[in-house]
């Protein structure tokens, strides 16, 4: 079996016979114990020699036969009871247990992470495939009944690849696709593009310039709370500060749930020295979806901007254990976004924390 199997959450398990002809019985299965049970599951013939070069790839340690029948059948069993079946071929593949004996095994296997389940998807759940699981679960448990990570565009989101390491538990999906917005999408398209157009000028560039046709928009559509955003952030990048400290009160009293209106909020009382306000700011939430418990998909920026809010915060408090748990959840989403390096500038200041952080810039 996969080393440490229970603190990665998936790996291999594989039970091989020898027959008289010298060639080997195996049966493989890939098997998730926090929630899906038996990913894959595969049966086949090979040789001696083949059966050794298949160990080989894999951080594999031993187990007892029993005890591997009880942790793949107790994985099956337990997936099930969340509404998902095994592997097509994992009856085929089983057969190889014969008459193993599970109930010899004195070893007791929990399932799931944290007493529920938690859903990671992997390199090749499709989108429609990660939505179908969390209906399902959501069926089953209710939305605050399991636990999931996952990126609608993985690959964008920098969570792809094989599981290979503990997770950083959090019950939201992560997209680089854009959050629907009522108000906004109401606009015409025109109008749309407009305020779209205007975002690198007011964080980069021309913010001055900018400033004119955002108050004329704010007056045409003073509902769209993106607008007030910009508005704050022309005035603070021109240096306008009482203004934008202003605009920024006004906006989050506006529109209490426009995420990035508290996030600014929190980032200008972090830049005042004002943490302790941080926890009112977010109605001592600090957890998007006890923030925003209607919600259960998040834009990346959102995640990057809150989570460095928070360990931030953390850090401030003295708690640096709850600040480097932010920290590593940005550094699974995008470790070289800006607000990933200002955190780890935060929390790990050393010459060799500097170093790190070059080093990751140019790869």
């Amino acid at each position: 079996m996969t080393r440490n199997l229970f603190a990665k959450g998936i790996g291999m398990l594989a039970l091989a016979r020898a027959l008289p002809n010298g060639d080997m019985a195996l049966a493989a299965f890939v098997v998730d114990v926090y929630c899906l049970g038996v990913k894959k599951a595969r049966f086949s013939v090979v040789s001696a020699d083949e059966w050794a070069a298949f160990v080989q790839p894999f951080d594999f340690e031993a187990i007892d036969p029993g005890c591997l029948r009880k942790l793949i059948e107790g994985a099956v069993d337990y997936a099930r009871d969340l509404g998902f079946p095994p592997h097509a071929e994992y009856a085929a593949a089983a057969a190889l247990f014969g008459n193993i004996d599970a109930a010899a095994c004195a070893q007791r296997y929990t399932y799931g992470k944290d007493d529920k389940p938690l859903y990671v998807s992997g390199a090749e759940d499709t989108p429609a495939q990660s939505q179908h699981i969390l209906e399902t679960l959501t069926s089953r448990l209710g939305a605050k009944g399991f636990h999931f990570l996952t990126a609608v565009d993985a690959q964008q989101a920098g969570l792809a690849g094989e599981l290979t390491g503990p997770v950083t538990l959090c019950s939201y999906e992560i997209t680089n696709e854009p959050i629907a917005d009522a108000a906004f999408d109401r606009l015409p398209a025109d109008v749309q593009e407009r305020i779209n157009a205007l975002y690198p000028k007011v964080m980069k560039n021309q913010p001055r310039e900018a400033l004119a046709e955002v108050r004329v928009l704010i007056k045409q559509y003073p509902e769209i709370a993106q607008l007030h955003n910009y508005l704050y952030a022309a005035c603070h990048n021109m240096g306008e500060h009482a203004e934008a400290a202003r605009v920024l009160e006004e906006t989050v009293r506006r529109f209490p749930d426009y995420l990035f209106g508290r996030i600014a909020l929190a980032e200008d009382c972090l830049r005042r020295g004002e943490a302790a306000r941080i926890a009112e700011i977010f109605d001592h939430k600090l957890d998007l979806r006890l923030l925003y418990p209607e919600r259960v998909r998040f834009h990346v920026t959102e995640v990057l901007g809150f989570q460095s809010i928070v360990a931030r915060y953390f850090h401030a408090q003295g708690e640096q254990e709850l600040a480097q748990r932010s920290y590593d959840l940005m550094c699974e989403i995008d470790p070289k976004h800006p607000n990933t390096l200002r955190v780890a500038y935060v929390l790990h200041p050393s010459p060799l924390g500097t170093w790190l952080r070059e080093k990751l810039l140019r790869q």
